[in-house]
């Protein structure tokens, strides 16, 4: 059975914010171009393992920016709404801060954020200028307090603890293994000191190897492991969008690592 992409007063700064997203787009780029940059993206995100000058491509070009925009940032922020409902927002709370690592549009800290009665200030941190413009207007939409760092992961990765919760939604398996291994020490140190944790990935082994290997890690500390499925009426615009790109996004689909909760 499907269910409404969003309910209540989350639904309505969504659809403002998504459909500002579009109207501001559609001003330079027509559908078919916003439509190449979807394809593209899907077939970096798509197949793994990407290279590293493959992911440092998602944001170059109009096309590519207005598909993160207009798309992948809707789609991501209704999959991480969903996961949060599903899990409960105890999973995240007490929360005075949410760090937002590779924010990006800002979509995965902006849909937690949203979904609490007191949400917390929201630190996104992020090597490109242009997304952090992006997250800027995300947050701002959702009427979240916020601040942002431009910098690269996982060596800027501020130390989390009580009242911390550190977010990574689909950007881990941009990092390269060295990377990876940093950030996870990072989240274990958070955890030790009585923070939190939310990690949102694609459900698929084939683009997220290294999945079992900090499952196994963060468990010791209560982190759950758990998959999310569900099926919604979508967005208009997205609907039209999946149809002319091949995609289909009636499922939302992905694997979460949150807690200890």
């Amino acid at each position: 059975m499907q269910i409404p992409y969003l309910t209540g007063k989350i639904r309505e700064r969504f659809d403002a914010w998504h459909e500002g997203n579009v109207e501001r787009y559609a001003g330079e780029l027509s559908f078919t171009e916003i439509r190449k940059g979807v394809q593209t993206l899907d077939r970096i995100y798509a197949h793994a393992p990407a290279s590293a000058a493959a992911y440092a491509r998602c944001l170059d070009g109009r096309g590519k920016r207005g598909a993160q925009a207009c798309y992948f940032a809707a789609v991501h922020f209704m999959i991480a709404s969903h996961a949060l409902e599903m899990l409960g927002t105890g999973i995240v709370t007490p929360a005075e801060r949410l760090i937002d690592l590779g924010c990006g549009t800002g979509a995965t800290s902006a849909a937690i954020a949203a979904n609490l009665d007191y949400p917390p200030q929201i630190v996104g941190i992020d090597r490109s200028a242009w997304a952090l413009d992006e997250a800027r207007r995300t947050w701002s939409s959702f009427g979240l307090d916020f601040r942002t760092r431009r910098a690269n992961l996982p060596d800027t990765v501020p130390r989390g603890g009580l009242g911390d919760v550190l977010a990574a939604g689909w950007i881990v398996s941009e990092l390269a293994a060295e990377e990876r291994r940093a950030l996870l020490l990072r989240l274990q140190a958070t955890l030790r000191k009585d923070g939190k944790i939310f990690v949102i990935q694609p459900f698929s082994p084939s683009l997220s190897p290294w999945w079992n290997e900090w499952a196994d890690a963060l468990a010791p500390w209560g982190v759950r492991d758990e998959v999310i499925r569900v099926s919604i009426q979508r967005p208009v615009w997205i609907q039209e969008m999946d149809t002319a790109a091949k995609l289909d996004h009636q499922v939302l689909s992905a694997r979460i690592l949150a807690g200890p909760g």
